[in-house]
Parts: C-alpha cells; structure tokens; sequence
C-alpha cells in the first residue's frame, strides 16, 4: 500500500472513538463509517479500528423481522409511542427500566443516545416491538457483560397482545439476538414479586427460578421495598429447548437471527 494510504504512526483510539460519538450524535452513523473506513486505509492492520468497524457495522441497527413481529431499534422517531408507555404508568412498571420521574426531555435525549450510542459502550440495546406498522411493545437487553457472557433480558407487550402467538415470537427472537448475534451464555431475568405471571411465562419457555432478592427495589407506588424474582435461561438450555426451538423451526425469520457471534470478553479496551 502507497504511503499517502498507510502511516506507521498508530491512532489514538480514546481520541477516535470520543471523535466518532460526537459525529454519530451530529452528522449521524453513516458519516462515521465513512470516516472509519478511511481510518483503515491508513491503517489496514490496526485491531483496534477493525473493531470500531465491527460495532459501527448496519445490522446493529436494521429492523429484525420474526414471525409476526418485527424488532427495530429503538430511536427519536418512536418518541411518541414510547412516551405512550411512559404515561401508561401500569405498564411501565412491569418494564422496571422505566424511571418513575421521566421527562419528555429526558426521554428524548434517551432515545438519541439509544440511536447513537455503541452497544459495547451503552451495555445495552433496545427496541420497539411491532406488528405491522403498529407498535405494541418493548423489549430490551441492559447489563451486557461480555466478559461473563451475560445480559438482563427486559420486554413487554401491550395488553391484548401479550397472551397472543406474539409472545413467543418476541421471547424466540430476542433470546436468538442474545445467544447468537451477542454471543451470551447466560440471559437473566429480574422481576418485580408482585408481577409473578410473567416469571411464570418466561419459566413455561425454559427459564428457571435462580432465587429471591428480598426487599431489593424501592417501589414509590405502593411506598415500601419489594422482593425480586431472579429467573435465567442457559444457552445449552435455550438450545435443547422444544417450545423455542420448536417456534424457531416454525416461524420465518431472518437469516441474522441464525448468524453465531463471538466477541472480545473486554470490546473497546
């Protein structure tokens, strides 16, 4: 490679990686790949900027089609069906990542920075459910912990969807996002004692009963402590499991959904 492409003297990625969160939150993602992909003709065999590749590649960002719901990643243009949740205080609550307190402002500087934010960074992906056009729910891994392989999965459907067939498309697509396209072992869930239906659920597609949290969460609501339910779900068990396999098998979904990961234990160090 000429010398007008390659030099010897090696990027200083804390720099670059702060200069590409300012550009993605001011010209957007694809200036930023575009800037990337310069970075590597100057630097063809530097890890770290093919790793700033990887986590800036489209398919963290392209809606996922499963059966009959489609995920998509959660942005500022679903502000008002998110806002929605947030006034619906009910449901919110089952969410438990929703702050009782939240703003519009607050919300939309969320939003942008769930839209712009790398996930190795943010430890976290979110997005909005959908049937068709219509939104009818959220869904979500927080806590991503690539060195121990693990992530707390969060999601809810809107009542008259949450008992339907959607169920278990929305659960089969997320766990196949988190066993395979994250490449986790292990996916959690921590749940509200009062909200004991969808331990429940989530126990009749494989997950199991790890223990109570007791007096772990402060709730505003009923103003005293409650317990929480910790459930979690194996990728050996995921694997072997005949309800969610047996969904996999049956339901159309994108190819991305079957694509197995794997990922530095400490990405972006």
């Amino acid at each position: 490679m000429s010398e007008a492409f390659e030099t010897t003297v090696a990027p200083d990625m804390p720099q670059v990686r702060d200069w590409l969160a300012r550009l993605r939150l001011q010209q957007g993602l694809d200036a930023a790949r575009q800037v990337l992909h310069m970075l590597r003709l100057r630097h063809p065999h530097h890890a770290g900027v093919q790793e700033l590749l990887d986590w800036h590649d489209a398919q963290w960002w392209q809606p996922l089609q499963f059966g009959g719901i489609r995920l998509v990643r959660r942005a500022p243009e679903h502000f008002e069906f998110v806002w929605s949740v947030v006034l619906n205080k009910a449901f919110a609550a089952k969410l438990k990542h929703i702050p009782d307190q939240l703003t519009a402002r607050d919300l939309l500087h969320i939003l942008t920075q769930d839209q712009t934010t790398l996930l190795p960074e943010s430890r976290s992906i979110q997005w909005v459910v959908f049937k068709g056009d219509q939104p009818i729910g959220l869904a979500m891994f927080v806590n991503i912990n690539f060195r121990n392989r693990t992530a707390e999965h969060i999601m809810g459907l809107l009542p008259g969807h949450d008992v339907s067939v959607l169920v278990g498309d929305a659960y089969c697509a997320t766990l196949m996002y988190a066993f395979h396209c994250l490449g986790l072992n292990k996916v959690l869930g921590l749940i509200y004692g009062s909200n004991r239906e969808v331990a429940e659920q989530q126990e009749r597609l494989g997950f199991e009963r790890e223990g109570l949290l007791r007096q772990a969460v402060w709730n505003d609501a009923q103003q005293g402590y409650e317990d929480l339910l910790q459930i979690a779900l194996l990728r050996e068990a995921f694997e072997h499991n005949r309800v969610l396999q047996g969904i996999r098998r049956r339901r159309p979904h994108d190819a991305l959904f079957e694509r197995q990961r794997e990922w530095p234990r400490y990405p972006l160090s």
